[in-house]
């Protein structure tokens, strides 16, 4: 019932069509870095949180994972101190190589054990890590992408109509579905990338772009005071540049 239900949900292609058109309008060059970067950030977790490589992480290492985190960033060394290091080293080895029956099941048992974090923070950390380790695998459900009890998030500007809480999905397989359909318009106005990195950028700055413009519409005085939209952009993605960092 719930399925058939969600299966009606489907994205305006115009919508998606211009914020595609505005993301390249920002410059091939501004695009590629972005992709460049996220590469390189997937790259890292699939080399750090491999299978061999991980009961080995240092303490040092477990912290730049987490920097990488949106999520995290903030309170990585509160994590990592009131988690501990080999405890936190077994959450991530059961989230990403233990055997689970679903998403979430895999999710929860995670965020039981961790600490120094919110369970909503502790949610979204696993689906990063889930995420980028296994870029094709695993999409990215994360609260700023979409929020089923705030309705709020990156996908709700992809429709016209109001969000409501089931519109895109409460469980992961149903999310999944909204995110691969993101997926396949991209495919079909010509972008050609492998995996889910691209439609991370898409939502990022679609995002990022909604919190730019509320910020000055309500907040005239704060120009100049707010990373622009392709700088939060970065920032939710965990890709922050040396030169965009303004604090520890």
């Amino acid at each position: 019932m719930m399925e058939k239900k969600f299966k009606g949900t489907t994205l305006d292609d115009f919508l998606v069509r211009d914020y595609l058109i505005k993301i390249l309008g920002e410059g091939e060059d501004f695009v590629q870095d972005l992709y460049r970067d996220l590469l390189a950030k997937s790259l890292l977790f699939q080399q750090l949180l491999s299978k061999e490589r991980l009961a080995s992480l240092t303490e040092e290492e477990l912290d730049t994972i987490l920097e990488k985190i949106f999520a995290s960033r903030r309170k990585r060394k509160k994590i990592i101190e009131e988690t501990g290091v080999d405890r936190l080293k077994k959450a991530i080895s059961d989230l990403l190589y233990g055997k689970a029956n679903s998403w979430e099941e895999r999710v929860e048992k995670f965020v039981k054990e961790v600490r120094g974090v919110d369970k909503k923070s502790a949610r979204d950390i696993a689906s990063e890590l889930l995420h980028f380790t296994f870029p094709e695998e695993y999409v990215l459900w994360t609260g700023w992408i979409w929020d089923p009890e705030s309705e709020s998030g990156a996908v709700v500007f992809l429709k016209e109509e109001p969000p409501k809480r089931n519109m895109y999905g409460e469980t992961y397989e149903e999310f999944e579905s909204i995110y691969k359909q993101i997926q396949e318009k991209l495919t079909d106005f010509g972008i050609k990338v492998r995996g889910y990195l691209f439609v991370d950028i898409f939502l990022a700055m679609i995002y990022a772009t909604y919190v730019d413009y509320m910020t000055l519409s309500t907040m005239h005085s704060a120009k100049g005071f707010f990373p622009p939209a392709g700088v939060m952009a970065r920032r939710l993605l965990g890709i922050i540049r040396k030169e965009d960092l303004l604090e520890v």
